[in-house]
């Protein structure tokens, strides 16, 4: 098979992921891909639910710049708050990554175990 066939695109290439999910994942990834605001959701996966002061004393992070990333985040739909009395707590939309990680294997259409890089392994935790 020449070279020109397999850089041809297939009929199905375009289906292969809906293009609202390529533009929400672009935006998810892009967004987390600062390094401030990986480790603000890191922390908040780990850790659950947090006000601004735990995460700001935790990674030491200035409460001013903490809120503008957990804006950015909020904004995206990447984290959630909860308000109790005058404290905002903030924690990870588990919502939103149940779904998005749920239509990344829908979309792959290649069951609940997918190999991937070799030794590892991504496996399907319910539907």
């Amino acid at each position: 098979m020449s070279a020109s066939k397999h850089r041809e695109k297939s009929p199905r290439a375009n289906e292969f992921f809906p293009e609202e999910y390529i533009k929400r994942a672009v935006k998810v990834l892009k967004l987390i891909s600062e390094e401030s605001k990986l480790r603000i959701m890191l922390l908040l996966a780990k850790e659950g639910e947090c006000r601004v002061s735990e995460i700001s004393e935790i990674l030491g992070m200035n409460q001013t710049t903490l809120s503008h990333h957990l804006s950015r985040l909020r904004d995206a739909d990447l984290v959630v708050t909860n308000r109790e009395g005058t404290s905002i707590y903030y924690d990870i939309n588990d919502a939103l990554w149940r779904e998005m990680g749920k239509e990344f294997f829908d979309y792959l259409e290649k069951g609940d175990n997918i190999p991937l890089l070799g030794k590892f392994l991504i496996k399907r935790l319910g539907r």
